[in-house]
C-alpha cells in the first residue's frame, strides 16, 4: 500500500511539472483562443498593449466587445475586462497615452510585430480581427514608385514665389496690396497707399479710385489719367509711375486625396504648385493628371502635372483669395518598369498612347531590347499578354491597370572576333564579311617576337553554344600556305614561349646580402648571381661556393640521384680563376654561400638588478655560466634579494628587432625570413605585448617572445660549476631584485591584496590577512608562486594539509571550485518519471 501511495504522489509531481508550463502559457491574451483566456491572469502590461492597439486601430471599446463576444467570450469575462481596461487607464495621463501613441505610430512594422507576438497577437494577416490590431500607419511601398510623388518629398524645394522680381502685368490688384505711386520732373510726390477691403485706394485731394480687380497695366492707365486732375504737368514736365509694393496674402482650399488636406495661406502670386506642396502633395491615390481649380464655384482651369513636371508647361495658374483645389483620385495607371530611364507607376489619360508613356518615363535606356515590348493586361477577369510594335507605338492604347516591363538585350555580339596572346594590338576587332585570319592578324600590327609559332587555337561556338577548338600553324598561315576565314564571336588564341614552359629563375642562399630568387638570364655566372645578391657578409666563407642543379630525368643515368653538385671557390672580389668562370649557371640553379666556421657573433647577455655593475656582457666562452658573469659585474650588492634572482630567456618564438619595422599608419610589420610580411601590429598593441613578453607571430595566435628560468642564486654561489650553475645563452637576461618585504595573495580570498611578510607567519596567517578563505575557494589546490618563479603546492594526506612555506616577494593563488551546473526542470521531470518506474519495477518483483 505504501508502494502504491509512492508511486502515485510521483505520478502527480511528474504531471505538475511537465504541464505548468503549457497551462501559463494559455493564458496569454491570443485572439484565436479569446473564448478561454482568464482576464485575472492577464498582467497590466498585457492590458496596456492591448489597449495601446486598440486606439490606434481606430475601433472604440464598444466595437472590441462585440468582437470579443462574436468570438466566444463569456459575460464575466467580458465584464473584467472592461474593469481592467478602466483600472489599467486610470493610472495614466492622457499626454502619456497620446506620446505612446504616437511613439508606436512611428515605430516600423517589424518591431511592432515581435511586440504583437510578446503580447499574445500572433495574428494571419487575412483574419478580419487583424485590422483591430494591425498597423494603422502608411507602408511605404518597397517596390515602383506613384510618378511625382517623390517631387513633393523633396525638402529643398519651397515654391515659394519670388518677391523680388517685376511685377508680372496680368497680376490682378485686390485688397490688401501696397500701390507705391511716384511722381517727378516739375512736381515730386510718392504716395504709398494700401487697397482698402473696399478695393479702391485714397489719394489724398483727389477721392478714392476704385483699383480692385484691375491688372497692373489697367491700374496704371487708371491712377495716373486721374491724377492729372491735380498735377496738371503730368505728360509736360512731370512723369508718374505706379508699382506694386507689398503684396497681399490669400487663403486657398487644398481638398480631395492630398496627404495634408486644409487652408493654405499663400502669397498673391501664389500659384497651383505652391498650394499642392503646402498640402504634401497628392495622397498615392491621387490623380496628377487632372486637379481642378475652382473660384467662385466654378471650374476656371484643369492642372496636368505631368506637363508641368516634364514639359515644364501646363496651367499651373495664379490663385487667388478663397480658390479651391480639388485632387481627385486617379483613373489609370501604368507599371512601366525594366531598362527605361525613370521606372515608376505612371497615370495615363483615356486618349494616350504608350508613346506618351515613353516621353513621360524618359525613353529607352541604352540596353533596352527594342524589338517587341509585351505587357500584361486584365480581359474579361483573366489575365492576358498584348505585343507592342515599336513602329506603331503612337497607336496603342493604355489601359487602367497595364504592367510593361522593357526587357534587356541579351550579352550576345555580332559581327565581332576576338585576338589574344603575344601579338602588337590585342582585343576585339570588327569581323568582316569572308575576313581571313592573316587579315586579322595585319589589322593587329603583327604578331610580338614572343609567340610560339607551332601552334596556335581558335575558339569557336556553335549553333547550340558549345564551344569547338580549332588548331592552326601561324607560321603556314602568315606564309599565305593555308587561310581561314573567320566567324561571327571567334577568339583567336595565340601564346608566348615563356607561357608554355616554367618561369625561370636562380636561387641564391646562405651569406650574402639579399638572398632569394633572381630572373634567370643566360650566359649569367655564380659571380654574377652573387653581384646582384649585394656580395658577400663578412660570415661568408668563399673558399666554398656549392652549385646545386636539378637532375634532368629524361637524360639522368642514376634515378637514385636528386642533384648534381659543384664546388668552388672564389675570392672576396668575386674574382674565379679561368677554369670556374667558364662555368655558367642553369635555370633553377640553387648557389649557396656557406658561413665560415671561424666567423661568430658576440653573444650577449644582461645583468639588472642589484649587482654592482649593471648592464651588457659579451660571454668569452660558449659555456660561461651566470657564476662567472657575476663575478665580472662586481658581485652582489648588499640590498640584493638572491633568493628572487630570476634568469630571462628567448623562446623559439623570439622575433628580432632587424626583423620588425613600421609603416605610415603606425603598424608594426612582422618580417619573414624571405622578407615578406607575417603580419601587422598596431603599435599600441605591441606596446602592450611587450610588457607580457609576448608578440603576434600571426593573426590567429600569440606566443611567448621570453620565458622566465627559475634559479636557486644561493646555491649557484656556494657551487660554482655545480648544477645550479646553468650555461648562459644569447639574449638572456639575469634579474636580481632588491630585497622584498611583502607577499601578494589573489584568488579565491575575501580581500585580495599585497600583505607585510612575518618571518613568523604561515600560509594561512597570510591568508587570514587577506581576509581569509572564501566560500568558493578549493584550499586543497592552492599553492605559492616564489619570486624566482619556481612554485610549491599544497599538499594533502587524508584530512591533513601541509600548506608550503612562504617567502618575501612570493605570491600565493587560491584557486575556485569547479561549478556545479543544477539540475533543470526537465532533469527533475526526468530523476521523478525514472524513479516511479523504478518503484514500480521494485513493486511488481515484491510482489
Amino acid at each position: 500500500m505504501k508502494n502504491n501511495s509512492f508511486i502515485l504522489l510521483v505520478l502527480v509531481l511528474t504531471f505538475f511539472f511537465s504541464g505548468y508550463n503549457t497551462l501559463f502559457a494559455q493564458q496569454e491574451l491570443n485572439v484565436n483562443n479569446i473564448a478561454s483566456i482568464n482576464i485575472d491572469d492577464l498582467s497590466d502590461a498585457q492590458i496596456q498593449k492591448f489597449i495601446t492597439k486598440v486606439e490606434e486601430s481606430g475601433y472604440t471599446e464598444d466595437q472590441l466587445i462585440m468582437m470579443a463576444k462574436s468570438r466566444g467570450m463569456s459575460e464575466l469575462q467580458i465584464q473584467k475586462l472592461r474593469a481592467r481596461i478602466m483600472q489599467v487607464r486610470s493610472g495614466k495621463t492622457s499626454n502619456e497615452q497620446n506620446s505612446t501613441l504616437t511613439n508606436l505610430r512611428q515605430s516600423k512594422l517589424q518591431q511592432k510585430k515581435e511586440l504583437d507576438k510578446e503580447a499574445g497577437f500572433d495574428l494571419d494577416p487575412n483574419d478580419p480581427f487583424f485590422n483591430l490590431l494591425g498597423d494603422s500607419t502608411e507602408v511605404e511601398d518597397e517596390g515602383l514608385k506613384v510618378f511625382g510623388l517623390e517631387f513633393f518629398k523633396n525638402s529643398t524645394l519651397t515654391f515659394e514665389p519670388g518677391l523680388n522680381m517685376p511685377t508680372p502685368k496680368n497680376y490682378v490688384v485686390g485688397p490688401g496690396d501696397e500701390m507705391i505711386i511716384d511722381i517727378w520732373g516739375a512736381s515730386e510726390q510718392t504716395y504709398q497707399l494700401m487697397v482698402s477691403p473696399e478695393g479702391s485706394i485714397r489719394v489724398p485731394n483727389l477721392g478714392p479710385i476704385y483699383v480692385s480687380g484691375l491688372t497692373v497695366e489697367a491700374l496704371k492707365s487708371k491712377v495716373i489719367s486721374r491724377l492729372k486732375k491735380i498735377y496738371s504737368t503730368i505728360g509736360r514736365g512731370s512723369y508718374a509711375d505706379v508699382t506694386l509694393g507689398q503684396i497681399r496674402s490669400t487663403n486657398v482650399h487644398v481638398i480631395g486625396e492630398v496627404k495634408k488636406p486644409g487652408t493654405y495661406t499663400l502669397s498673391s502670386f501664389g500659384t497651383v504648385f505652391n498650394a499642392l506642396y503646402s498640402a504634401g502633395g497628392p495622397t498615392e491615390d491621387g490623380s496628377f493628371r487632372k486637379i481642378e481649380i475652382y473660384r467662385s464655384r466654378e471650374l476656371i482651369s484643369t492642372l496636368d502635372a505631368y506637363k508641368f513636371l516634364v514639359e515644364g508647361t501646363g496651367e499651373n495658374i495664379t490663385l487667388q483669395d478663397q480658390d479651391v483645389v480639388i485632387v481627385r483620385p486617379y483613373t489609370n495607371r501604368i507599371i512601366f518598369d525594366g531598362e527605361v530611364k525613370n521606372p515608376a507607376i505612371y497615370e495615363i489619360l483615356d486618349d494616350e498612347t504608350f508613346e506618351d508613356l515613353l516621353l513621360y518615363s524618359g525613353g529607352f535606356t541604352d540596353k533596352a531590347y527594342r524589338g517587341v515590348v509585351n505587357l500584361r493586361r486584365v480581359e474579361k477577369n483573366r489575365k492576358t499578354v498584348r505585343s507592342i510594335d515599336l513602329d506603331s507605338v503612337g497607336n496603342f492604347n493604355m489601359k487602367n491597370g497595364d504592367e510593361i516591363y522593357v526587357s534587356k538585350i541579351t550579352n550576345e555580339f555580332i559581327d565581332r572576333v576576338t585576338l589574344e596572346g603575344p601579338v602588337m594590338n590585342p582585343g576585339e576587332y570588327e569581323l568582316r564579311e569572308e575576313m581571313t585570319l592573316l587579315q586579322l592578324i595585319n589589322k593587329a600590327d603583327g604578331l610580338k617576337g614572343d609567340v610560339f609559332m607551332e601552334r596556335g587555337v581558335i575558339i569557336r561556338q556553335n549553333t547550340d553554344f558549345t564551344l569547338a577548338s580549332t588548331a592552326f600553324d601561324p607560321k603556314k598561315i602568315l606564309s599565305g600556305e593555308e587561310s581561314i576565314v573567320l566567324e561571327n564571336n571567334d577568339i583567336v588564341k595565340f601564346q608566348s614561349i615563356y607561357d608554355l614552359r616554367e618561369e625561370y629563375h636562380i636561387t641564391i642562399e646562405g651569406e650574402v646580402q639579399r638572398p632569394g630568387k633572381f630572373s634567370y638570364a643566360s650566359g649569367m655566372t655564380v659571380e654574377n648571381l652573387i653581384f646582384l645578391a649585394g656580395g658577400f657578409k663578412e660570415s661568408a666563407s668563399k673558399s666554398f661556393v656549392e652549385v646545386a642543379r636539378r637532375i634532368n630525368p629524361d637524360s639522368a643515368k642514376d634515378f637514385n640521384n636528386t642533384a648534381e653538385i659543384f664546388n668552388f671557390s672564389i675570392s672576396k672580389n668575386l674574382s674565379l680563376s679561368r677554369e670556374v668562370s667558364q662555368f655558367t649557371l642553369e635555370p633553377f640553379d640553387l648557389v649557396v654561400i656557406r658561413r665560415s666556421p671561424f666567423f661568430d657573433d658576440q653573444e650577449v647577455i644582461r645583468i639588472e638588478g642589484e649587482v654592482k655593475y649593471p648592464g651588457m656582457y659579451a660571454l668569452d666562452q660558449k659555456d660561461e655560466r651566470i657564476s662567472s658573469v657575476l663575478k665580472r659585474s662586481g658581485g652582489l650588492t648588499n640590498f640584493a634579494y638572491s633568493k628572487g634572482a630570476t634568469l630571462i630567456r628567448r623562446t623559439e618564438f623570439y622575433i628580432p628587432p632587424e626583423f620588425l619595422s613600421e609603416d605610415d599608419e603606425g603598424n608594426v610589420i612582422v618580417k619573414k625570413a624571405d622578407g615578406g610580411d607575417a603580419s601587422k601590429i598596431r603599435r599600441e598593441d605591441l606596446t602592450y605585448l611587450f610588457k607580457r613578453d609576448t608578440l603576434f607571430a600571426d593573426s590567429a595566435q600569440i606566443f611567448r617572445q621570453q620565458e622566465s628560468i627559475g634559479i636557486e642564486l644561493d646555491k649557484v654561489l656556494k657551487d660554482p660549476g655545480g648544477k645550479f650553475d646553468l650555461i648562459l645563452r644569447e639574449g638572456d637576461i639575469l634579474s636580481i631584485p632588491r630585497a622584498l618585504q611583502t607577499v601578494r595573495v589573489r584568488g579565491e580570498v575575501l580581500y585580495p591584496s599585497n600583505v607585510r611578510h612575518d618571518n613568523n607567519y604561515g600560509f594561512k596567517k597570510f591568508v587570514a590577512s587577506a581576509g581569509g578563505f572564501d566560500q568558493d575557494a578549493k584550499k586543497s589546490k592552492s599553492y605559492v608562486i616564489y619570486a624566482n618563479g619556481l612554485s610549491a603546492q599544497t599538499k594533502s594526506f587524508l584530512f591533513f594539509k601541509s600548506y608550503p612555506k612562504v617567502e618575501p616577494g612570493a605570491e600565493i593563488v587560491v584557486p575556485r571550485k569547479p561549478e556545479k551546473t543544477p539540475l533543470t526542470a526537465q532533469a527533475w521531470v526526468a530523476m521523478a518519471s525514472s524513479i516511479a518506474t523504478l518503484a514500480l519495477v521494485i513493486d511488481r518483483l515484491v510482489n
